[in-house]
């Protein structure tokens, strides 16, 4: 994350650029060139029409029994790829492996039909997935599919972030999700290059993008490298405009990089008003590459609010720092409720949106909700039967959040859970509706897609991602989500992680389930502390009604036993990590699995280090100041040098809290 902390003097006028002008026609023709391989498919036999003497369809396999291919099936009666299952336990689809660019972004789509296609999952759809020299699976981009039975023919489209470098495989595959049973048909595949806006969101660091005076940080995303473009050979503008139109200053970014342009200016000089700030990107030589804007509004005083994030990213609730620690719920009942208010848990987030005698019932153990509208997008997967249109969409809203939005019990709202990327606009139109509607409690939004979501910057006030690494993948998944949803909103905004307590056995059949586990109680923890290292200021865990689902494996006694042992850790030091004292700095010579967090709370410093992988590891800290002693919270306490610095010999997955003295 690039933050630049100097100020701007204001009155500054738009910069030509003084570049020679072939500069820029160099930047032109690599965007053509790109622009020329953006349009070949990747994807071979993408209509499965070729077939060899043998009789089977090239570059393919059908995967039987549920998968085959059908003559006369396909669109206008070409070929088609036919999947019909009725045992749920099923589970494999064709895949072929593409020639395709690390470092490069793909949009994927294939042509779907299908016919009473049922299950708890999404349908009928198409993914590209990488894996690494080792193979071992990186990431994957995955399209939102078509279920029950669809009018005729509809296009399914995903898009993907730059595919890692490492990625050595990539391949994409037309499939129906896990457990569902029906009929589907697929055609037409196509993955082509795809390059996204050289310039995307535009944030500013203050919650809502307001200030009452004081520094502010706009930073723009950018996308050069996914284009073949390198910083220096663009030019950057920021532009702030009043809300009539007229420019009232103009400077060049603090910092521009391949992923962000930056610029920190002091609003204090701002008269209060309503603002627009534009970055506009150009090639040096003049040529215009992109530009994005967004809204900023400066006041005299912040408004008073129930509940806000305030400009340490910590949620204040009526007037004190509060830390959501909670879960998931299904749905709210009571005797459940009894049971989980003597645990730990200040709070929950139930998919039921609860009634008024259930939020009365969470306010009465005391208890805090952050209450669900993330369903209410008419046209997807979960919308209510009576959620047609936009204006069915806003009504429903309207009606809860005039409910609700004065309960005191409410902390935030849910709006969004993992919508893809294609309805970014609606998701933003959802964001300014919330502002509009309750002015007093932020929005939460909760992604898979933890590597796009600069992308629905604009959609939300907390953001959430949610890996569910065991026993798939490492432990440290937790960290690595945690570290890039946090540089992907510029370190600005508030971060609530959703980390895994479940047994995917929940969630599976048959010899699936068996492959499955919940995770440990040194696994919970070294994620949960791994969020937090990361910048979490906030918890809710993936939950509690899965907690009930594994009696044969897991009873809920012994579960939630370990969730709640875990969780007790973590809210005794709460008042710690609520603390926005002034913390020393702190330096790591070590593994990039190690990750750090500081606090000041009065004379203490308190120090957490974790070990986000399943080897042990040792690392050399460095703390500003220095410090005179060190006594460990939990953990194995480092070795203090002659020199000052600390020497940690951590083991597997191990987090360390320790006290400084100073």
């Amino acid at each position: 994350m690039i933050i630049s902390t100097s100020l701007k003097s204001w009155g500054k006028r738009l910069k030509g650029s003084r570049a020679a002008s072939v500069g820029g026609g160099c930047v032109l023709l690599a965007m053509a060139a790109v622009c020329a391989r953006a349009e070949e498919n990747a994807v071979r036999n993408p209509g499965f029409e070729k077939v060899d003497p043998a009789g089977a369809t090239r570059d393919w396999s059908e995967r039987k029994p549920a998968y085959r291919f059908a003559d006369g099936a396909g669109r206008d009666g070409s070929r088609a790829l036919a999947f019909e299952n009725v045992d749920p336990d099923f589970y494999s689809f064709p895949t072929q492996k593409l020639d395709v660019q690390p470092g490069c972004c793909y949009a994927f789509e294939v042509w779907v039909r299908t016919e009473n296609l049922k299950g708890e999952e999404s349908g009928a759809t198409v993914c590209l997935e990488w894996s690494g020299p080792d193979g071992k699976w990186l990431g994957g981009a995955y399209a939102e599919g078509v279920r029950g039975t669809s009018d005729g023919w509809r296009k399914v489209r995903g898009v993907t972030r730059a595919l890692p470098t490492n990625a050595v495989r990539v391949s994409v595959a037309p499939y129906v999700r896990r457990g569902m049973t029906g009929r589907a048909w697929f055609d037409d595949l196509s993955v082509t290059r795809h390059d996204p806006p050289l310039v995307s969101a535009v944030s500013a660091s203050t919650y809502r993008h307001t200030s009452a005076g004081g520094p502010v940080t706009f930073s723009a995303g950018l996308a050069l490298g996914e284009a073949g473009v390198k910083p220096q050979e663009v030019a950057g503008t920021f532009v702030i405009a009043t809300a009539d139109g007229q420019p009232f200053c103009s400077a060049v970014p603090d910092a521009l990089t391949g992923e962000c342009a930056s610029l920190t200016v002091n609003t204090s000089a701002f008269p209060v008003g309503d603002y627009t700030v534009r970055f506009s990107l150009a090639a040096k030589g003049g040529a215009a590459r992109g530009s994005a804007e967004t809204r900023f509004r400066r006041v005299e005083n912040l408004p008073e609010r129930k509940a806000f994030i305030d400009a340490h990213r910590r949620l204040i609730v009526d007037g004190k720092p509060f830390f959501p620690l909670g879960m998931y719920w299904s749905g709210v009942k009571e005797p459940e409720l009894e049971t989980y208010a003597q645990g730990p848990f200040n709070c929950l987030m139930p998919y039921g949106s609860p009634t008024t005698n259930q939020m009365d019932a969470c306010h009465a153990r005391g208890l805090k909700v952050i209450y669900s509208l993330k369903d209410l997008y008419s046209g997807t997967r979960w919308a209510p039967a009576g959620i047609k249109t936009e204006a069915d969409e806003r009504a429903e809203i309207e009606r809860r959040v005039a409910l609700h939005r004065n309960h005191p019990a409410l902390i935030a709202w849910y709006i969004n859970d993992e919508m893809p990327a294609e309805m970014v606009d609606r998701l933003a139109a959802r964001q300014r509706l919330m502002e509009e509607l309750d002015p007093d409690h932020p929005t939460w939004v909760v992604l898979y897609q933890y590597d796009q979501v600069r992308a629905y910057l604009s959609t939300f006030d907390v953001i959430g991602t949610d890996p569910y690494p065991i026993p798939g993948k490492p432990a440290g998944t937790a960290l690595e989500w945690t570290r890039v949803t946090r540089d992907q909103t510029y370190n600005t905004r508030a971060v609530w992680q959703v980390p895994q307590v479940f047994d995917w056995g929940a969630y599976r059949k048959g010899a699936e389930r068996e492959k499955t586990r919940a995770p440990t109680l040194a696994e919970m923890r070294a994620m949960a502390w791994q969020c937090v290292a990361a910048g979490a200021n906030g918890l809710v865990f993936y939950s509690f009604f899965d907690l009930f689902k594994m009696p044969d494996r897991d009873p809920f006694a012994k579960r939630w036993a370990d969730v709640c042992a875990m969780a007790v850790e973590i809210k005794r030091y709460i008042p710690v990590m609520l603390s926005a004292e002034a913390a020393p700095a702190v330096t790591c010579e070590g593994p990039a699995a190690v990750e750090t967090r500081v606090w000041r709370s009065g004379s203490d410093v308190y120090l957490l280090v974790v070990n986000g992988t399943s080897e042990p590891v040792t690392a050399t800290l460095t703390l500003a100041g220095g410090c005179t002693g060190v006594r460990a919270e939990f953990g194995h306490a480092p070795q203090r040098q002659a020199d000052g610095r600390l020497l940690y010999a951590l083991a597997p997955l191990e987090p360390v809290m320790v006290r400084l003295g100073r």
